[in-house]
């Protein structure tokens, strides 16, 4: 019974991983298993992708047993040890592809994935990235007709593995990740997540005037704490964080394009009172906008 619930929660459970690097790709390979052929032991660092084609693949990691069927995916993660629990009984076909990368930031289930969580967006003056990320399904099955073109092409370079290929199977690799993110963020629909993105067009609509809540509210005829609930959810920010945060990057483009004094920028914004406006730019930013101003001159 535990393992069928483990086996359930799984099929809704994504991997948030850091990027940049990206996952780098390893090796990727096909192979085909006949009746009575079974996946030895293993355990090692890296994520190891698994993408059953046709027939049924048997799959334990840290003793959860896995059966996969033609159109599923499972991601085995680092450090963890996985086995074939059970031969297979048909012709069986499978992708695999090993990955290269630091361990998971957390697990979530699909429903609470922050897609609409703004990032802070790079400028002239950083040297590092801002933090970002992608999301991997841990299991889940989809429709493989969109996969199968990126999967033959990398195990074709692979096979023939060579300088001119290699930065071509990176990025075929990335684009797999990619499509499997794009199947998790396809059922967005549910009632939170479209009144959230109802509140982030209309934040944007009134965007830079002030944030007002009960005008909101009486315009999207909805309680401001419901608002509020359903934004952080798929945000991470509050209405009124989520208006702060394009005040303040509005306020980095000024203080970077122009010669505006502080108290101009911080009413061009939307935030008149220039105390408050140096502080929230503090928060947002971790800096004074006038040492952010100070940096940016002196690169240029």
């Amino acid at each position: 019974m535990e393992r069928d619930k483990q086996r359930r929660d799984a099929k809704m459970e994504c991997l948030e991983l850091a990027i940049p690097p990206l996952p780098q790709c390893l090796t990727v390979g096909y192979s085909k298993w006949m009746p009575g052929m079974q996946h030895f032991e293993r355990n090692f660092n890296v994520y190891d992708l698994l993408i059953v084609k046709s027939g049924c693949f048997y799959m334990t990691e840290n003793d959860v047993p896995y059966a996969l069927g033609a159109g599923d995916i499972l991601l085995l993660e680092p450090g963890k040890t996985h086995v074939g629990h059970r031969p297979v009984e048909v012709e069986t076909e499978v992708y695999w592809t090993h990955y290269l990368h630091a361990s998971p930031i957390r697990k979530l289930r699909q429903d609470q994935i922050p897609w609409s969580y703004i990032l802070t967006r790079g400028t002239d003056i950083d040297q590092l990235p801002s933090e970002q990320y992608v999301y991997v399904p841990k299991q889940m099955r989809t429709d493989l007709r969109h996969l199968l073109p990126i999967l033959d092409e990398m195990v074709d370079l692979h096979r023939m593995f060579s300088v001119k290929n290699a930065f071509r199977l990176q990025l075929l690799s990335a684009e797999l990740l990619h499509r499997l993110q794009l199947s998790l963020s396809a059922g967005r629909h549910e009632r939170s997540r479209q009144l959230s993105d109802q509140i982030e067009d209309y934040l944007l609509r009134r965007h830079p005037l002030p944030f007002d809540g009960p005008l909101m509210e009486s315009e999207l005829h909805f309680n401001i704490d419901y608002m509020s609930r359903c934004l952080k959810r798929h945000t991470g920010l509050s209405p009124l964080q989520y208006a702060h945060r394009l005040q303040m990057q509005d306020a980095c483009t000024l203080l970077r394009q122009t010669d505006l004094s502080l108290q101009a920028v911080a009413e061009r914004v939307g935030q008149p009172n220039v105390n408050y406006f140096v502080r929230l730019f503090r928060q947002n930013l971790g800096i004074s906008p006038g040492r952010y101003r100070s940096q940016y001159k002196s690169l240029i």
